[in-house]
């Protein structure tokens, strides 16, 4: 990431409050006729979406990738959508947010910003078409998804059935998939499809949790039956990075690597940048893993992601570290893993191992 970059992404945050307010009140003067559309409650709701929308601004500002953005107004014009709102009050928004962003900030930061919102007002200002909208596709349409297993196994989590789930996997397993391909295409979509279904308002966040500690549990047992090869006399840390509540994939990561003989410090989710430096490094500068495995679920997590890995090399200065990254960013945006500074990407477990075994030497 450029210094450029991130100073211009740093101003965004340290005034995303006032200009979400700004936005606001800008919105409800082109648009009157939402106090009746969207009640009391209107005004509250609008500021915490401009305030999301900031969030992705600055990040796709941060990283020079302006599709960061662009796929979090895809994913809101998704919720508009399925909650019978008019996608054009959301392209309404961002005009209005450009237009403030113009009035309030200093002339190089708003043109570079308003830069990106013109991208992102290219799916705001599409015409609904859901049937076309990717966001609205199932999970279990994808290629290579194992949809019959996929589903079953989201429907009986779904119906609090989790010993149900669990054979369904085994079935699976059974029927000659390995553990891998389990992981790969049968509950990563399932995990997918529950977010997409929570997304569109048509689960809860309690089945989501739900759902997503059910997995964790599923994991464990399918996690007996991986072959375990020799000790290949390596050592590997996995975490997803501090703020990201989100661990499957890195878990995935983790059992995979350990099946090929690795030694995995698995940290879980939500490691700080220093937790993770201390734990890496010694207090010396040097490095105690020869890989360092980290997870970005979202495209919020993109600075927070280059930092960790800035932190991590500038502890062990004179030691070339092995840095491999992951995640729903890194998986959509092609060679977003060179801009935070990652020296490989991983898009599933698998290939994890892959890239491992690659830039660990």
């Amino acid at each position: 990431m450029q210094p450029l970059d991130k100073q211009f992404a740093a101003s965004i945050d340290s005034v995303s409050r006032a200009l979400a307010e700004w936005t606001v009140q800008e919105l409800y003067e082109r648009k009157p006729e939402f106090e009746h559309r969207y009640g009391n409650d209107g005004r509250t709701l609008w500021k915490g979406e401009i305030v999301n929308r900031l969030q992705f601004l600055a990040e796709a500002i941060a990283a020079d990738c302006p599709h960061i953005f662009v796929q979090s107004v895809e994913w809101a014009r998704a919720g508009f959508m399925a909650r019978g709102f008019e996608t054009s009050h959301l392209a309404v928004s961002l005009e209005a947010l450009a237009e403030v962003m113009r009035a309030e900030l200093p002339t190089q930061v708003a043109d570079r910003a308003c830069a990106v919102i013109e991208s992102g007002l290219v799916p705001a200002r599409r015409k609904e078409s859901p049937r076309d909208d990717a966001v609205l596709v199932s999970a279990f349409t994808h290629p290579g998804v194992d949809a019959k297993h996929a589903q079953a196994y989201l429907v009986n989590l779904l119906e609090r059935q989790q010993a149900k789930a669990v054979d369904v996997l085994l079935d699976a397993v059974r029927g000659g998939k390995s553990v891998a391909q389990v992981y790969e295409t049968v509950i990563t979509p399932a995990l997918a499809e529950v977010g997409r279904l929570w997304h569109i308002n048509e689960a809860t966040v309690a089945d989501e949790h739900y759902v997503t500690t059910a997995t964790q549990n599923a994991m464990a047992v399918l996690r007996m039956k991986l072959p375990k090869a020799l000790p290949n006399g390596r050592r590997a840390l996995a975490a997803s990075i501090g703020g990201d509540l989100h661990d499957v994939g890195i878990r995935m990561v983790a059992d995979l690597l350990e099946s090929e003989g690795w030694q995995v410090d698995c940290l879980g989710a939500n490691m700080p940048t220093g937790d993770l430096v201390e734990h890496g490094i010694d207090e010396v500068g040097r490095p105690q893993f020869d890989l360092f495995a980290l997870s970005a679920s979202t495209g919020l997590m993109v600075r927070a992601t280059a930092g960790a890995i800035d932190a991590l090399r500038a502890a062990a200065p004179e030691h070339k570290l092995a840095i491999m990254v992951g995640g729903g960013p890194f998986a959509y945006i092609p060679d977003l893993w060179k801009v935070v500074g990652a020296d490989g990407c991983a898009t599933s477990a698998t290939e994890a191992v892959a890239v491992a075994k690659k830039i660990a030497g």
